[in-house]
């Protein structure tokens, strides 16, 4: 049976897996686990040659999630951080797009403004979407046409933060004292040790 397809980049393994689990625990995907020879051929050539072009031996390959249901067949692509834009448009280059249900981007606001980040993706892909968002006011709606396009900014669409900040605020919610015992701890340390790991500077109030 044809599927649809659908395109997610996001910046990190840590955020494809996020991504995976929510689409499968809440909106039934199941995760292909097969062969070369059974996965649909639009993915292919996403497939990562070992070793790279780069010749690092010990570079993480790049092979996105794949993901599907009855009617759906979607990939989940992790670009590198902050090099998920130019990795992202070397795949669409060489591959028939033009099909795609929909294509999404969800990506860290950081430190950064989520209008910046927007903008910053919109530059990078107006070229073969060029409906896709442009403002943040754009973030987390789908924009309807074909394809279907959209992007989210973690945390929330309007603060700065990261995967991290979103996972904390679920641990509130679920964990109240498990999370205040972690605070406690991490404010054992100096705001020097603290800024060495985002993840720790991310769990602060």
């Amino acid at each position: 049976m044809s599927r649809e397809y659908v395109l997610i980049g996001v910046e990190g393994n840590h955020d494809q897996a996020f991504i995976s689990k929510i689409l499968c625990k809440l909106l039934g995907f199941s995760k292909f686990e097969g062969n070369v020879s059974e996965l649909d051929g639009v993915w292919r050539k996403f497939i990562p040659v070992y070793p790279p072009k780069t010749g690092r031996l010990y570079l993480r390959l790049d092979m996105p999630t794949i993901l599907y249901n009855e009617r759906i067949s979607l990939a989940i692509y992790a670009g590198e951080g902050s090099n998920l834009i130019t990795n992202l448009k070397d795949k669409l280059s060489d591959i028939d797009y033009s099909n795609f249900f929909a294509f999404a981007i969800v990506a860290d606001a950081d430190k950064d403004k989520p209008d910046q980040v927007v903008e910053e993706y919109y530059q990078g892909f107006k070229e073969y979407f060029p409906d896709f968002p442009t403002t943040v006011s754009q973030s987390g709606n789908v924009i309807a046409g074909s394809p279907r396009l959209g992007i989210y900014i973690l945390p929330n669409n309007f603060q700065q933060g990261v995967l991290d900040t979103l996972i904390c605020d679920c641990g509130d919610l679920v964990y109240p004292e498990y999370m205040q015992r972690a605070r406690d701890y991490i404010n054992k340390f100096s705001e020097e040790e603290r800024n060495k790991g985002s993840s720790v500077t991310f769990m602060e109030n």
